[in-house]
């Protein structure tokens, strides 16, 4: 129920069908319209757990620990979004202009569209404002979540690009930890917010709408008279 389709026309779609086999669900999503739906978690919030400060570092404090003597103490709530668009026929853009949550990765390169000569380019915004000097790191088929060696740091307008050798399926994520909106169980708060796309050598031969189902153009300057 926490999970969302978009539909191209910016309203709620719906999932047909739901299946959850021990770790993995598995929807189905309806896709009347045609065009470019997201898929999206929306924000996940998590527990609040209680974090130490040792060595100039922080880590979790384990259940029925006591903190060392004049160690720092906080408190830390995560926050994380998954994304993913999914287009039917011909990729459209009215989905990608706003995607959602206070940590959020925008496609500038449509991300049905994705090509290995291309490269990718995204914009990650905080509170809708551009995120500059912010690493997003690019994950490829196998990569630990552990392994942020590869990423790509944004620029004045919180603009990033991608490039790749092959196709495939790739994933970016970024990281925010900041203090938490006022009224928060936690002190902190940390944003992860992944993008799930596709790599292709070349763009598909997209299918079309049939006839009764193509937008109507309006007809304009036709007078009475002709």
């Amino acid at each position: 129920a926490d999970f969302d389709l978009v539909s191209p026309d910016g309203g709620p779609g719906t999932f047909g069908r739901v299946e959850v086999a021990g770790a993995a669900t598995t929807m189905q999503a309806n896709l009347p319209q045609w065009g470019t739906y997201r898929i999206t978690s929306g924000e996940q919030v998590g527990p609040v757990n209680t974090l130490v400060g040792v060595d100039g570092g922080w880590r979790p404090l384990a259940q029925g620990e006591t903190p060392p003597e004049g160690a720092p103490v906080t408190t830390l709530q995560t926050v994380t979004v998954s994304d993913v668009y999914v287009s039917r026929g011909r990729p459209t853009n009215e989905v990608l202009a706003h995607p959602g949550g206070t940590l959020t990765i925008r496609p500038i390169t449509h991300p049905n569209q994705v090509l290995v000569s291309g490269g990718f380019e995204v914009q990650l915004l905080l509170n809708g404002a551009p995120f500059p000097n912010t690493a997003i790191v690019l994950y490829d088929q196998g990569d630990a979540d552990s392994d942020v060696a590869n990423f790509v740091a944004t620029d004045a307008d919180g603009r990033a690009r991608f490039n790749f050798q092959q196709p495939g399926t790739y994933v970016i994520a970024a990281r925010y930890r900041g203090p938490a909106p006022a009224g928060s169980p936690a002190e902190i708060r940390s944003y992860t917010t992944t993008l799930t796309f596709n790599v292709l050598t070349a763009l598909p031969a997209y299918a079309e709408p049939p006839p009764e189902e193509r937008p109507r153009r309006r007809r304009e300057g036709l007078g009475m008279g002709r």
